[in-house]
């Protein structure tokens, strides 16, 4: 790799540290401003534009992952000709998904009990918005061209800061019943981030040959995405649901702090997936990239892990005040179950980068079986933190079995 590639590689995982850490502090003086009872549904908006956006992450990758194949043999006609193919399927999907949010709306008030269904029109509306920028930053990321990369995340954070807390100061002046909307709106201004990025070349006249190819990864990582939904998101979700909104939000408060584990660890993945297809379609050795991934995350996770368990009080009364300080025994447990969790994901996306499939369902099935066992028992935020590092633990455990298993075939298939 050459010297500026590995300069660029360094900013943007500069930028992407900048970004979580203002994206956090962004949840972090809403939950100050609101409180634990209205920061409930400031979280589970915020929970929601994170579900959506592993879909988006999905679509990212399937385009990182073409573009880097076409990249390693120099073909810009066929980058140019798969852009314009991605580009108008996902215009499609996220047309279809965020007609089907809005039409959801009312459904989705009453489940996760909210006062107003118009927080998911607004954000409905900006899903096609959110998709497009995914593509186009899947096209930097295969292509290398990780400073442009890294200024899409920034603008996307600087807007939604922006944007959040103008729309937020009007609500609180004139009718404060319409925090959540702010929230939304700040989400929707975000999306703009996709303007950010000059046009890609495109192709309209050729028809792009490689479609079921595609089609088949896309399955995979959609379903791959599917599952990272489940275990990131259907904890907030569930909580929302089944308690009151005072712990909702308490809850909403300590798992915003320990994903900090996945998000700062996330750019790790990021960088390790276009670079091991390439250096698989080079014939080039590859498993190092793996180790170093791993061991930056599990010592990232590890010393979270430490803080959150050595000083819970500081760290709440820090971030979200002493009105968020009894879950604050809490904060270590739900910091090992996303740490456990980031580590089986750096197995996942070496394996998928490798086309090895087995990882993704087994964080399929990790997926279902925390909605199923939280939904049965939730008698406390404990119980549902508990559940959530048991399966994230055997998940682990599995993964490990996994690549000890395809290890000991390949040196038994090379001797």
């Amino acid at each position: 790799m050459s010297t500026t590639k590995v300069s660029d590689a360094s900013i943007l995982f500069a930028s992407t540290l900048i970004v979580n850490a203002g994206n956090y502090l962004i949840n972090l003086i809403l939950g100050r401003i609101l409180g634990p009872e209205r920061f409930a549904e400031a979280s589970v908006i915020a929970t929601g534009v994170l579900m959506l956006s592993f879909l988006a992450v999905g679509i990212q990758l399937t385009s990182a992952k073409f573009a880097a194949e076409y990249h390693v043999d120099n073909d810009t006609s066929s980058i140019g000709i798969f852009n314009t193919w991605i580009s108008k399927k996902v215009l499609q999907i996220g047309l279809i998904l965020g007609i089907a949010i809005i039409l959801c709306s009312t459904f989705l008030q009453s489940f996760l009990q909210f006062n107003s269904w118009i927080p998911f029109v607004i954000i409905g509306l900006g899903i096609p918005l959110y998709f497009n920028l995914s593509v186009k930053r899947g096209i930097a990321q295969g292509t290398d061209r990780f400073r442009t990369l890294a200024g899409t995340y920034l603008a996307e954070m600087l807007l939604r800061f922006v944007g959040t807390f103008l729309a937020l100061i009007m609500a609180l002046w004139y009718a404060d019943w319409l925090t959540t909307e702010a929230v939304s709106v700040g989400f929707l201004l975000s999306f703009l981030a996709a303007l950010t990025i000059r046009k890609q070349e495109q192709n309209e006249n050729v028809i792009f040959e490689d479609v079921e190819r595609v089609k088949s990864f896309v399955w995979i990582i959609l379903i791959y995405e599917f599952s990272q939904i489940l275990i990131n998101n259907s904890d907030v979700i569930l909580t929302k649901h089944f308690f009151n909104a005072v712990d909702a939000g308490l809850y909403g408060a300590i798992a915003l702090i320990g994903r900090v584990v996945f998000f700062g660890t996330w750019t790790i993945v990021t960088l390790l997936f276009p670079k091991v297809i390439q250096r698989e379609k080079q014939g080039l050795p590859h498993f190092s990239l793996f180790w170093l991934s791993f061991g930056l995350t599990a010592g990232f996770g590890c010393a979270v892990v430490a803080a959150c368990l050595i000083m819970p009080e500081f760290i709440i009364t820090v971030l979200f005040g002493k009105a968020f300080l009894s879950v604050a025994p809490l904060l270590w447990k739900y910091a090992v179950a996303t740490t456990l969790f980031a580590g089986a994901n750096v197995f996942a996306y070496y394996y998928m980068s490798l086309s090895k499939y087995i990882p993704v369902v087994l964080s399929v099935i990790a997926g279902i079986l925390q909605v199923v066992i939280i939904f049965f028992y939730h008698d406390s935020l404990e119980q549902v933190i508990h559940v959530q590092i048991a399966i994230m633990l055997v998940l682990l455990l599995t993964m490990i079995i996994y690549q000890l298993s395809t290890l000991w075939s390949n040196n038994l298939i090379k001797s």
